[in-house]
């Protein structure tokens, strides 16, 4: 049995019902109401010009820009085992482990760039697992996602931080997957 996959994550979604793709900005959400506001700034009457002490603050919003999707590029499964295609991070290269083979296409990694207020730490959560589909009803899962962050995130001098993230793409003969795969990775963001 042989079925040829085109795999990609199609579209980035913060934790927001809106769903954005490369190149676009939103602002971030939290579990909290203005966790996409550094603390200090979140509470009632800030920047207001009243004397609460936060005049000299940058209570600057959290924004996500995606700058590329994650695109595993196109592979076929040789079997009815299972297959794991992984994206290595700092090269970009693609591994297959089990009863899958490589057809080409260029792999990329995600890259997303955070902006809010200088020399901030961050909390950014990506998914456990994320459904990918394709309109013919085939589908597979991404897991395991990784990213280039450090331990402690924190926005530089400019207010922003550059990472990249990727996942692992699971596909089995139960999944029915084939054609061009989609799907959607919530980022979550906020201030600590």
């Amino acid at each position: 049995m042989f079925r040829a996959i085109t795999l990609g994550v199609a579209a980035i979604s913060l934790s927001l019902p809106a769903l954005i793709g490369a190149g676009t900005e939103l602002r971030a959400q939290g579990n909290c109401p203005n966790c996409d506001l550094p603390p200090g700034c979140r509470g009632n009457g800030n920047g207001n010009g009243n004397d609460n002490g936060n005049q000299n603050r940058n209570c600057q919003r959290l924004d996500i820009t995606i700058e590329s999707d994650i695109d595993f590029g196109r592979v076929v499964l040789l079997g009815n085992g299972e297959a794991r295609i992984m994206l290595d991070l700092e090269t970009g290269q693609k591994r297959l482990i089990g009863d899958v083979d490589d057809l080409g296409g260029v792999p990329i990694t995600g890259r997303a760039i955070i902006t809010g207020a200088p020399f901030e730490p961050v909390v950014i959560d990506l998914p456990n697992e994320v459904a990918m589909r394709d309109p013919a009803g085939g589908n597979a899962r991404i897991r395991d996602f990784v990213t280039d962050l450090p331990g402690f995130p924190v926005l530089g001098a400019n207010g922003q931080i550059e990472f990249r993230f990727s996942g692992t793409l699971v596909i089995d003969a139960e999944t029915h997957a084939s054609g061009k795969l989609r799907g959607r990775v919530p980022i979550s963001v906020e201030y600590p």
